[in-house]
């Protein structure tokens, strides 16, 4: 299971997008938040109610439960396999693989990507995609504080300048043999 880390606007769901191409499988993603424009209802992400949300959680469908601009994201527990790739934040990595181990899942080997990209590119990014400046800014600062300790979950950081060599990167590390551990 490839697991992409990162701020927003570093890239990972085009990044996600191209794995999928090269045959990783996308892990089903649950969120409370509103589609962004272009995005479709079981093809991008489940968009579901905070109601539903919980329901699933609290039946144990889900790997992970993260809290992001008061919305809530989650991976389903049928993601939970060695050809999957997904994006996370850096507090649930802990957690998808603490569930991994209560499922008897703890063969599946894991690889943490942190994909970096300097702020002021990220910046621009979300601009170009049509984030209001109020979530920019709101987004950066929370980035700031929440990726303060990314060094010590990730495998490998990931420089995003350049889309084909970022994913050649991350496929060419050969994590056959990560084995789940629990910093």
């Amino acid at each position: 299971m490839v697991i992409l880390i990162g701020e927003s606007g570093s890239g990972k769901s085009t990044i996600l997008e191209e794995l999928c191409k090269r045959g990783f499988e996308k892990a089903k993603n649950y969120t409370t938040r509103q589609k962004r424009v272009g995005e479709e209802n079981g093809q991008d992400m489940f968009f579901i109610t905070k109601e539903e949300f919980e329901t699933m959680w609290k039946n144990g469908e889900l790997l992970q439960r993260a809290e992001f601009n008061h919305e809530f994201y989650g991976i389903s527990t049928d993601s939970l396999k060695e050809n999957v790739a997904c994006i996370s934040i850096v507090k649930s990595v802990k957690d998808i693989k603490a569930r991994a181990i209560e499922l008897g899942k703890q063969d599946i080997p894991f690889l943490v990507c942190y994909i970096y990209v300097p702020e002021e590119e990220r910046i621009q990014r979300m601009q170009k995609r049509g984030d209001s400046k109020e979530s920019i800014q709101t987004r950066i600062e929370i980035d700031r504080e929440k990726f303060q300790n990314v060094r010590e979950v990730c495998d490998v950081v990931i420089e995003n300048k350049n889309l084909e060599e970022a994913v050649e990167k991350i496929l060419s590390n050969n994590f056959s043999r990560k084995t789940i551990a629990i910093w």
